[in-house]
């Protein structure tokens, strides 16, 4: 028996921002410049009045709704995020309210953009459990409000947006193993430095750019490039399977460059990688289950694929699941 994939879901705010739209607005770039470095073009972007959670429980309805199984039925709510709507309480206990799950748990994981993939091991352990039957796990991100936008080096690289699975117990495919790692020697390569209990956001620290979302580029570029060949090997080794078998690879949606880079690494054809960057631009820990559910909806993926999903962020953590779809 293994924990597998029910149903799918995902949600995007309407309001789309092109490359041009972000040169109209005064930031110092071009549309070839983001299209030929990073593969992006569009981003969806939320209104001022919506949160994480709106975004999170949307997703969760269409998985939900996916799947079959009524809100009522959920025994865990999983929400991967790094943009809560609160520090506390949980956006994770929000959403499941938004949800009407009223018979489930609830609760937050923060790994930056491999939130999901830390979140869906856990799920895919949690729903193993004689006493539970649906797991939920969500990846959601608003990344737009915590993003400086006079900072070019990151705010022309995300967007907003939520992806979710529903996981039951199978005796047919399903989840085959995971592999997670983190550095946190590290941390500071990708944080929000002011807001926390280290540095308290006072007043005179408010326009200062410390309570914005922070990346050093070129330190991310040089992990990255190591650590997703590193967790594709490493799960595929534990599951009894060799990386020429994985017939899709769902990266974390960072940068097609990048991607690229790492496919060439790991040894795999560029094209099994499963990109969807270019009309969503970086979603954070929400762009992996934003991919499988189109990639799983698209025809892309066929029963028996081997799938691995890859995350590497904010921690520094890292991480794969090895799916048998």
């Amino acid at each position: 028996m293994r924990a597998g994939i029910k149903g799918t879901g995902m949600y995007v705010p309407p309001k789309v921002i092109s490359n041009d739209d972000l040169v109209a607005m005064g930031i110092e770039t071009t549309d070839e410049w983001i299209r030929t470095k990073t593969g992006m073009q569009l981003r969806h972007i939320a209104e001022d009045d919506v949160c994480t959670s709106d975004l999170a429980a949307k997703a969760g309805e269409a998985a939900l709704k996916d799947a079959g199984v009524k809100p009522e039925d959920v025994d865990m709510l999983i929400l991967a995020t790094s943009s809560p709507d609160v520090i506390l309480s949980s956006t994770a206990a929000i959403t499941q309210a938004k949800l009407g799950c009223s018979n489930s748990g609830a609760f937050d994981v923060n790994s930056v953009c491999s939130g999901f993939v830390y979140a869906f091991d856990i799920g895919s352990r949690m729903v193993l459990d004689p006493h539970m039957d649906n797991v939920l796990v969500i990846g959601a991100e608003l990344y737009s409000k915590i993003l400086n936008w006079e900072d070019r080096t990151t705010c022309i690289y995300f967007g907003d947006g939520a992806g979710a699975t529903l996981l039951q117990k199978t005796d047919e495919g399903g989840v085959l193993g995971s592999y997670l790692k983190a550095d946190g020697t590290g941390a500071s390569v990708i944080e929000i430095p002011a807001g926390g209990t280290r540095q308290r956001l006072t007043k005179e620290l408010i326009g200062s750019g410390q309570e914005y979302f922070h990346m050093d580029g070129r330190a991310v570029w040089n992990f990255a490039t190591v650590k997703y060949g590193e967790a594709i090997t490493e799960v595929t080794k534990r599951a009894g399977f060799k990386v020429d078998d994985v017939d899709w690879v769902i990266p974390h949606q960072s940068n097609s460059t990048m991607i690229k880079v790492c496919m060439e690494n790991l040894g795999l054809p560029y094209e099994k990688a499963y990109l969807n960057l270019e009309k969503y631009a970086n979603c954070a820990g929400a762009s992996i289950p934003i991919a499988i559910h189109e990639a799983a909806k698209d025809g892309s993926l066929k029963k028996g694929d081997i799938v691995a999903t890859v995350g590497y962020g904010g921690g520094l953590s890292w991480g794969s699941n090895l799916i048998e779809w």
